[in-house]
């Protein structure tokens, strides 16, 4: 009798092993990769100063330290008149108001001699690639789609479009 209440008090015991390590797993936060992407459409004025383009961000939530990698794609036309250099910085950021260049930072240029484009005719459209890793820790971290005008500008200067995908990388 002693030998069957050890067996069954083992039998009790394995099964609530087993279902601790269940839930543990199941209530553990989860590690590798995570991905999320977003995507707007629509002109926005890009300005003399820092602008950010309304809708063009992405929030992603690191379980621990790691890096996370934005990559965008990011639709500009320019106005332009020729005799003028026109030159638009694009860049992905943590902040709505950060247009520091950097090793990260897209350019739009058109240059001086090239013939005139203006509002609302036509513009110099291009779609400029932008990729920077940002090192982070637990939590959650949003990244901006922002951009000016350095040299020229004028109106009918705009974003156009912007999707961006963001990966987390643990460490």
């Amino acid at each position: 009798m002693a030998l069957a209440q050890n067996r069954k008090v083992s039998l009790i015991g394995l099964v609530v092993a087993v279902v601790a390590i269940l839930l543990a797993i199941a209530l553990a936060p989860a590690q590798g990769t995570r991905m999320v992407h977003r995507s707007v459409g629509g002109t926005v004025a890009l300005g003399a100063t820092c602008t950010h383009y309304p809708g063009a961000q992405v929030s992603i939530t690191a379980p621990g330290p790691g890096t996370v990698v934005v990559s965008a794609t990011v639709g500009i036309g320019i106005t332009h008149a020729q005799g003028t250099d026109d030159v638009a910085l694009v860049v992905v950021a943590n902040s709505q108001t950060a247009c520091e260049m950097d090793n990260f930072t897209a350019f739009v240029s058109v240059p001086a001699g090239l013939p005139s484009a203006a509002y609302p005719a036509t513009h110099y459209f291009t779609t400029v690639p932008i990729l920077h890793p940002f090192a982070v820790g637990a939590g959650t971290h949003t990244y901006f789609v922002n951009g000016m005008m350095t040299v020229g500008g004028g109106p009918g200067d705009r974003f156009d479009s912007a999707s961006l995908v963001a990966v987390f990388y643990p460490a």
